[in-house]
């Protein structure tokens, strides 16, 4: 039994999530090995500029992982792209959401009475284009104006999440160089510059090793 993150490209690293010491698995590296469902105690899926309707054979392989661990009541974590696989697998629409690009940091709010450990209100880094359906028997946690579907919880044993928690500030100027090409035209009107200096709210990863503390108890 061990923890597995998902890495699908070198710029969008696990951040805080490397204290948690999982083995990662770096999809892009081609000589990848999933491991087996029953040997997940939980899985982690980060992001990436890829999309779930891509046809890779990485992916696939990876829908099937995750489709697995689901019906193994495992906890499966998934960050933007990672939440976006989870909804797929789950049987709900990913499409490109109609309001436009989030990028940047914005804050998104809680949707729900339960769940105390999580705030009201987070602030927190969006990289995304896409989004999804609430899949069937999911709850809604979190909403944002352009974006009613942020984050859920399936079964208590699986939460996804179209933002990003994990990031730290030295991972946040990573992504911000490697994929700088993608902030134009988003919806919030924020630059690279404006970007790079905002300052990342603490609480988000005392909230994110909650949310991982509650899907492995």
């Amino acid at each position: 039994m061990g923890k597995y993150i998902l890495q699908h490209v070198p710029f969008e690293k696990p951040g805080i999530l490397e204290q948690l010491n999982a083995k990662i698995i770096k999809m892009y590296e081609g000589d990848y090995s999933l491991p087996k469902a029953a040997d997940v105690e939980l899985l982690i899926i980060l992001g990436g500029p890829m999309g779930v309707h891509d046809n890779y054979d990485w992916l696939i392989a990876e829908k099937k992982l995750i489709a697995e661990v689901i019906v193994l009541q495992k906890p499966i974590l998934g960050i933007c792209l990672g939440a976006q696989l989870i909804a797929q697998v789950l049987r709900a629409n990913v499409y490109p959401n109609k309001n436009g690009k989030e990028v940047g940091f914005k804050e998104v709010k809680k949707q729900v009475n339960d769940y105390s450990f999580l705030p009201t209100e987070l602030e927190v880094l969006h990289w995304h284009g896409d989004t999804f359906d609430l899949p069937d028997k999911a709850i809604r946690l979190y909403s944002s104006d352009a974006c009613p579907n942020q984050a859920f919880v399936y079964q208590e044993k699986v939460i996804g999440l179209q933002f990003h928690m994990e990031t730290t500030a030295a991972t946040l100027n990573g992504l911000v160089e490697s994929d700088s090409r993608y902030i134009k035209g988003n919806i919030f009107g924020y630059s690279k510059e404006e970007i790079l200096k905002t300052k990342i709210a603490a609480q988000n990863e005392s909230v994110l090793l909650k949310m991982i503390e509650y899907i492995m108890k």
